[in-house]
């Protein structure tokens, strides 16, 4: 992942993608108790969360060259979590994008964990689009109720399966863990096949 990101340019590549994939690091600060499956079991009430990598802000994540990595014609799949919806919207049209649809994971629950009223038990993708859509067969939903990964912010392969399945290569996973049969991927965690510069603002 990427931390205490100023600005952000795209260098040295003239690829672009038709597809790409995004699955910020967003920023956690204070948080309720959790509860024992919680991967923060034993942390307390309002205290700052470290997570297991490392975070952005949302001015950071929005501050991302997204639009230089797109091609004239480009689906983009934002993944983000019930606290940051309201500021994902603009996020994804301050790179360019109109947004189409909102696709959405379900988890079983387990326990009442972080949250607030309602514990969340659900992830959501934002489908945004510039230029023309792929011809492809309509899918029959926007949910899916999927088994959790035991790895925190890890999201369930099945949903890049259906992510190909109505999209054209090229295609760029963004803060990937892992490599994807036919996807270019960048992260922290593997050798990327793009390079971005970053500049740090100070501490």
């Amino acid at each position: 992942m990427i931390t205490r990101v100023q600005t952000t340019t795209l260098m040295e590549t003239m690829k672009l993608y038709r597809t790409i994939v995004i699955d910020p690091p967003w920023k956690y600060g204070k948080w309720g108790k959790a509860s024992e499956n919680s991967v923060f079991a034993g942390n307390v009430h309002n205290v700052d969360i470290d997570l297991p990598y490392p975070s952005m802000t949302v001015e950071e994540i929005a501050k991302l060259s997204i639009a230089s990595l797109a091609d004239v014609d480009c689906e983009l799949y934002l993944w983000v979590t019930q606290k940051y919806m309201p500021n994902a919207y603009s996020i994804l049209e301050g790179w360019g994008f109109k947004y189409c649809e909102t696709l959405t994971w379900c988890k079983e629950p387990r326990g009442t964990g972080q949250g607030g009223l309602f514990t969340p038990t659900t992830e959501f993708i934002l489908h945004g689009r510039k230029g023309r859509m792929p011809k492809k067969q309509r899918v029959d939903t926007t949910w899916w109720k999927v088994s959790r990964p035991n790895i925190h912010s890890k999201k369930p392969e099945c949903f890049q399966d259906i992510i190909e399945s109505v999209s054209d290569a090229p295609r760029l996973e963004m803060f990937a863990r892992r490599y994807r049969l036919g996807w270019d991927a960048f992260g922290n965690e593997i050798s990327s096949h793009i390079q971005i510069s970053l500049q740090q603002e100070p501490k």
